[in-house]
């Protein structure tokens, strides 16, 4: 392209955004499903509170961080349909 950005760059970082968001709320369901059967009495295995407590906010981190990467591949996709419309 004219103006140095190549459609599978913006492709790989859309296609980046979204497997880094999927895996965060992923990361954050998983957690959270620990910590709600942490009282069940018929749990095979302890849950670590505190570690389940760190997946949350780690895969939270990890889909917002990959939620504005997401919005920068839109914005520049747009930016560059605004171009040479």
């Amino acid at each position: 392209m004219p103006n140095g950005i190549e459609n599978s760059n913006l492709s790989s970082a859309l296609y980046a955004g979204v497997q880094g968001y999927n895996q965060g709320a992923e990361q954050v369901t998983r957690a959270s499903i620990d910590l709600a059967s942490s009282n069940n009495p018929n749990r095979q295995s302890p849950v670590n509170i505190n570690q389940s407590a760190v997946e949350i906010i780690s895969g939270t981190n990890q889909a917002e961080a990959s939620a504005r990467v997401i919005k920068a591949a839109d914005e520049t996709l747009g930016t560059i349909i605004d171009t040479f419309a």
